[in-house]
């Protein structure tokens, strides 16, 4: 396709250089000629190729761009596990599948409840300690 578009800039443009500047050079008459031929001989296909390069471009533009979100998502879903995991341990979630044991899943509420209290007051003590440090609580 690089020789196509320099052998049509080359028709359109011709450089020249050397000695004699002003005689025009044997194949300045074929050129012309064999880009006729050229396009006589591809036809729509010619068409068909520039479309299918854009396409294949916007698909590589679209591939990226999924990419990227793919990969957000999957970041995503990791610190969520993270989360998870925080604040309700698996022990914690194997308390609630326990079947037909009431008491069992009354006892892992209250066991999760009382984690998330702990972990409550571990915030506000860390924030309150923090702000008196800085002296941010005036």
């Amino acid at each position: 396709m690089r020789a196509l578009l320099h052998l049509f800039t080359d028709v359109f443009r011709p450089a020249r250089r050397g000695l004699h500047a002003n005689r025009a050079p044997a194949d300045v008459y074929l050129k012309p000629l064999i880009l006729l031929l050229i396009g006589l001989l591809v036809g729509p296909d010619l068409l068909a190729v520039v479309e299918l390069t854009t396409l294949l471009e916007l698909l590589g533009a679209a591939m990226f761009i999924v990419a990227f979100a793919a990969g957000y998502k999957l970041i995503a879903a990791t610190w969520l596990g993270w989360l998870r995991r925080l604040l309700l341990p698996a022990e914690f979630a194997w308390l609630f599948a326990i079947p037909g044991r009431p008491s069992a899943i009354v006892f892992g509420t209250l066991f999760v409840a009382r984690n998330g209290l702990q972990l409550f007051v571990l915030g506000v003590v860390t924030y309150v300690s923090v702000a008196i440090v800085t002296g941010i609580a005036a």
